[in-house]
């Protein structure tokens, strides 16, 4: 059980907002503020290379506790600025060639897409592998792509633009059996859902620091199996941290995920998103998962009920991330309109998602992002809201 009166309790925004963007960017609990601010006060007196050396256990301690959240070992972790760049550190460090074949999703997120078409630019055969009728990768036409020689699988495991948990071990099972490195992006999914990467059989794993971890922004991880880093060759991310000088006119890469970190970050930041790990972790990953898919569930079935209102999430296992159009009105209005009364939500377009929402015809949608601290009074808030908008709306009723 969620203790979620202390949960509140440390979350000092909720006593003003109704925060439902936690997909965007949640709110930190206050041991993750305090400890930056402690961390940033201690380089003010002492200096940053001289505090960076005196609280080394607690910046070590966000590979330990990272690592015990992915079940991976400590090594496989780099600290990232963000998940973008953690994405593109593994995707870069895959020697892919003109004629070598990518597969992704439909779920992929816009800087993913981006990597992509400028692979697909300099002659690298991208292909989209398509989606069932229930929103979620057609496995069977994975299983039949993989017949023919692949370099890397991609896959956004939750999309930013519907609820769909895509399954990601099923399709981690495909890749191992064909030989094929797998690399997930778990933006959505770190800190609402447990994340086992031997389950998921994923040789990279990219998520952020400030949605669902509640950790700082300007901050993400990137897991990087060992036996799969031991056999890339160099790396254009380069610097005192990631490699060695050891000669004229040599350097080696440091080993292990280390080699995809740069010396200089911040210190601050690196021990929050620690902190917002280990503050998931004694809450229990499982325990968060129930709590969110039950108060996005019964979001769904009320917003459902509104007329003019149509929920766009797919898949058939879904999360906290509940999507939804009001007739008349465009997405951006129901977030501006929402906002007005002090409750937080997103309004997610086709130039974030063209291969999700772009295919599906959407031009946007309204995203709520429930966590385990929001409550189901606060959803009554949300849903009162929005049978406002669509009241308030002249349209032709269904």
């Amino acid at each position: 059980m969620i203790d979620l009166d202390r949960v509140r309790a440390d979350t000092v925004g909720v006593d003003d907002i109704v925060h439902l963007n936690n997909c965007g960017s949640s709110l930190p609990p206050a041991p993750v503020v305090d400890a930056q601010v402690a961390y940033l006060r201690s380089e003010q007196r002492s200096g940053g290379v001289e505090t960076a050396a005196a609280h080394q256990r607690e910046l070590d301690d966000f590979h330990v506790a990272s690592a015990e959240m992915l079940g991976c070992a400590p090594d496989e972790i780099a600290f990232q600025p963000n998940a973008a760049e953690a994405w593109w550190r593994a995707f870069l460090s895959m020697p892919l060639r003109p004629g070598d074949r990518v597969l992704a999703s439909r779920s992929e997120y816009q800087g993913n897409a981006f990597a992509l078409m400028q692979a697909r630019a300099r002659g690298v055969i991208v292909d989209v592998v398509p989606h069932d009728d229930a929103g979620d990768i057609d496995l069977g036409a994975l299983e039949t792509a993989l017949d023919r020689p692949t370099a890397l699988v991609c896959l956004t495991q939750i999309a930013m633009s519907n609820g769909a948990v895509q399954p990601a071990a099923a399709v981690g099972r495909l890749c191992r059996s064909a030989g094929v490195p797998f690399l997930v992006d778990a933006v959505q999914t770190a800190g609402q859902r447990p994340i086992d990467v031997d389950e998921i059989g994923c040789d990279f794993l990219a998520y952020t620091g400030r949605k669902f971890m509640r950790g700082p922004r300007g901050t993400g991880a990137l897991y990087a199996r060992r036996d799969t880093v031991d056999r890339l060759g160099p790396s254009p991310f380069v610097d005192g941290r990631s490699a060695t000088w050891t000669g004229d006119a040599t350097w080696e890469h440091t080993a292990g995920a280390a080699r995809f970190e740069w010396g200089e970050r911040s210190h601050a930041a690196q021990i929050g998103l620690a902190v917002a790990t280990r503050y998931a972790l004694d809450i229990g990953l499982d325990a968060i998962a129930d709590r969110v898919v039950a108060l996005a569930a019964g979001l769904r079935d009320q917003l459902g009920g509104i007329d003019g209102v149509t929920v766009c999430d797919q898949g058939r296992d879904r999360c906290g991330i509940v999507t939804f159009t009001v007739d008349g009105v465009e997405a951006d209005e129901v977030r501006t309109t929402l906002s007005t009364a002090r409750i937080n939500v997103g309004a997610p377009a086709q130039f974030n998602a063209q291969w999700d929402l772009g295919r599906r015809e959407i031009d946007a949608v309204v995203r709520a992002g429930i966590h385990y601290f929001n409550t189901t009074d606060e959803l009554a808030r949300l849903v009162d809201g929005v049978a406002d908008i669509a009241r308030s709306t002249t349209r032709p009723r269904r």
